[in-house]
């Protein structure tokens, strides 16, 4: 399969994403262990994450599908209340965490963003 071209603009936030997927898979692995000190460090920096997506892409929404924009905010929003109160050593939590930071990853990668990159300026040389 030939991989994906992004937009300059993106490459960081799909290189995140990547390191978001090991996380969900290590996590999913073993659901009943307790993954706080990688869950910890990698929440710290998915904050960041969603505030510099959401910067990026409110310029572009009013071009793209109402339905991935309510989609992208719920997923965040759930996210960021899932962060707020972990529970580190519940094995529900944990696949639930792990498979909706998956599910949004791969959300963003094979939906929003293709919807989006048409509207984001050109990189400069």
């Amino acid at each position: 399969m030939k991989p994906l071209k992004r937009h300059s603009a993106l490459i960081e936030l799909s290189r995140e994403h990547h390191h978001s997927l090991a996380l969900c898979l290590r996590i999913l692995r073993a659901p009943s262990e307790s993954h706080q000190a990688e869950i910890e460090p990698h929440a710290a920096e998915l904050a960041v994450h969603f505030q510099e997506e959401e910067q990026q892409f409110a310029p572009y929404w009013a071009h793209i599908d109402p339905a991935l924009r309510e989609r992208f905010e719920n997923d965040h929003a759930k996210l960021r209340g899932m962060m707020a109160e972990p529970r580190y050593t519940d094995e529900a939590w944990n696949t639930d965490f792990a498979t909706t930071l998956r599910e949004h990853a791969r959300f963003e990668e094979r939906e929003l963003f293709p919807a989006v990159e048409p509207y984001l300026p050109e990189a400069s040389a």
